[in-house]
């Protein structure tokens, strides 16, 4: 009987040490299910510009666990290479310029915010010994335009067709009384068209970053500046409709990690043009430290509230509006292409 008794305690000792380690392996697995909400992973697709700092600034910073997700990056060498991945479903949000707007004509893209904009970067170029660098327009009110009608009718410009430096070229064309019609474009990439000037090819050329510095270094003339002829070129911050509609929170967090990190940048452009340095080098991408503090010198990131009046000003999404508009006159998008610009374009993360 007293055997039995000890074996009787034995099994009720057994039990509670049982019914303890099934409560104590249920609250890890709350735990577990917890920390997997909010360890959420965000695919960002990155490219070896300026738009994509804040990525990198995130990831040094740890700001993903910050916010409470991970982030995980991959590189594409242009917007034009994201706009293919993102018809294959390969990430959900990323950073792009130009690109933004057959992201969302094409393939259903969603612009969400906007990353900085460029006060300078973008520019018509002569030689400083053209007629045309030291001429100026009668009825302009811009103070550093070069050129007339005169002298620029008839004449060959260089550029790569249908991107920002041919935009670039028709309000300049525009702002001294001419049309595409009045001249003769070449249709040729950035360091060919920028060669072609320094040949004698061409008249005038536009020019983007880096061959933009690199014509001021030569001490080419620059005779329109897209920033002074009215527009400010701005990078956009796109999504995946699906991450969009299936996980705002999930966005929203992205978001505010993203413009903790223009503020980081912003304070100290010297500290981010060696981030950036750095960072570049290790992607195999020629580059100088100078280079970089200039490209960042041009540039205003923006911050949370900045956004925030972006949209209640009505300035939000212009910029992709405009370009928009610019492509379909070229013939590149279609007519019925517009009402994208309206309905891709939102604005609720920042209401």
């Amino acid at each position: 009987m007293k055997k039995n008794g000890m074996l009787s305690k034995f099994a009720m000792m057994l039990a509670v040490a049982l019914l303890a380690t099934s409560c104590s392996s249920s609250k890890k697995n709350e735990k577990a299910v917890e920390k997997n909400d909010t360890d959420q992973v965000l695919r960002v697709a990155i490219n070896p510009y300026l738009n994509s700092l804040p990525n990198i600034i995130i990831q040094q910073n740890k700001l993903d666990e910050k916010y409470g997700f991970k982030m995980e990056t991959t590189m594409f060498s242009s917007g034009a290479t994201m706009n293919e991945a993102l018809a294959a479903d390969e990430w959900d949000v990323g950073e792009m310029g130009a690109a933004a707007v057959t992201g969302v004509a094409n393939y259903d893209m969603l612009v969400i915010g906007e990353v900085l904009e460029s006060l300078d970067g973008l520019g018509i170029f002569a030689k400083p010994d053209s007629e045309i660098a030291k001429s100026t327009p009668a009825n302009s009110s811009i103070k550093d335009i070069k050129g007339n009608a005169d002298t620029v009718k008839g004449k060959t410009i260089s550029l790569p067709v249908g991107t920002a430096q041919h935009f670039t070229t028709l309000k300049w064309l525009g702002e001294i009384g001419l049309t595409s019609d009045d001249v003769n474009i070449v249709n040729m990439d950035s360091a060919q068209a920028y060669q072609s000037l320094v040949a004698g090819e061409v008249d005038l050329t536009a020019l983007n970053v880096p061959t933009f510095l690199k014509a001021k270094e030569d001490g080419m003339v620059e005779v329109g500046n897209l920033a002074n002829l009215g527009t400010r070129y701005v990078d956009m911050i796109c999504a995946n409709r699906k991450i969009v509609e299936n996980n705002p929170e999930l966005v929203e967090k992205y978001l505010k990690a993203f413009f903790e990190a223009n503020e980081i940048i912003e304070s100290d452009k010297d500290k981010a043009a060696d981030i950036m340095y750095e960072w570049l080098k290790s992607e195999g991408s020629e580059t100088s430290k100078e280079d970089n503090l200039a490209d960042l010198k041009r540039a205003n990131y923006f911050n949370y509230d900045q956004m925030k009046e972006r949209v209640k000003d009505g300035k939000f999404g212009n910029f992709a509006k405009e370009l928009g508009n610019f492509y379909i006159q070229q013939g590149q998008l279609l007519e019925e292409d517009s009402e994208k610009f309206d309905n891709n374009i939102i604005d609720k993360f920042f209401k």
